[in-house]
C-alpha cells in the first residue's frame, strides 16, 4: 500500500511541477515574441530599423577634431540630412554590425546611398580593443587630437571604408566624420 501511495504522490508532484514548468516556458516564449515583434526591417534604404540593429543613414555634421566623449560625439549624428534630403533625428554613431546590416538588408543599390558622403571613410564605434594595438575608439572619443602622438603607444579608432566595404584602424589625429545609424 505504501508503494501505491508513494507512486500516487510522486505522480501528483510531477503533474504539478510540469504545469508550473509549462507556465514558465510560456511566459519566456511570450516575452521573446513581444521583443521580436518590435523589430521592423526596412523596405528600402535609408529607412532604418526600429529594433536592435540599425542602419546607415548618413554622416555626422562635423569631423572629430577635439576631445569629446561617447555622448557628445554621438550627438553629432543628431539632426543630420539623409541622402533623400530628410532630416534624421535620434541617429547615433554606427557600430560594425549596423554597417554590415546596411549592406545585408538594403536593396541591390545600397551602395548608391554611400556615394553622396563627403569622405570615403568615416569613424565608427567598435568599443573595446579587439587588437593588440591601442584601438579603443580614440579612448572613447576623449583623446585630445591636438596633442602630439606618443609614437611608442599610438591611439587608434575604427573607420569604415565605404568603397572597399571594409573596416580598418586609423590614428586618432585624422579629421574624419562619423558614420551615423538609426
Amino acid at each position: 500500500m505504501k508503494k501505491k501511495q508513494l507512486l500516487s504522490s510522486a505522480f501528483v508532484w510531477l503533474k504539478d511541477v510540469g504545469l508550473k514548468a509549462f507556465a514558465v516556458l510560456a511566459l519566456v516564449v511570450g516575452g521573446f515574441y513581444v521583443i521580436a515583434a518590435d523589430i521592423n526591417w526596412p523596405t528600402s534604404p535609408p529607412n532604418p530599423t526600429t529594433g536592435v540593429v540599425g542602419m546607415f543613414v548618413g554622416e555626422s555634421k562635423t569631423a572629430y577634431t577635439a576631445a569629446l566623449d561617447y555622448v557628445t560625439s554621438g550627438a553629432t549624428c543628431d539632426g543630420i540630412t539623409a541622402p533623400d534630403g530628410q532630416i534624421v533625428n535620434g541617429a547615433h554613431i554606427c557600430t560594425p554590425d549596423e554597417i554590415v546590416n546596411s549592406y545585408n538588408h538594403g536593396t541591390a543599390g545600397i551602395s548608391a546611398i554611400f556615394t553622396y558622403i563627403s569622405s570615403p571613410t568615416l569613424w565608427i564605434n567598435s568599443g573595446p580593443p579587439g587588437f593588440t594595438a591601442n584601438a579603443n575608439d580614440c579612448q572613447g572619443w576623449k583623446y585630445d587630437v591636438t596633442k602630439a602622438q606618443d609614437l611608442s603607444n599610438p591611439v587608434f579608432g575604427t573607420i569604415w571604408t565605404f568603397g572597399a566595404k571594409k573596416g580598418n584602424l586609423l590614428l586618432c589625429e585624422s579629421g574624419k566624420k562619423f558614420a551615423c545609424c538609426k
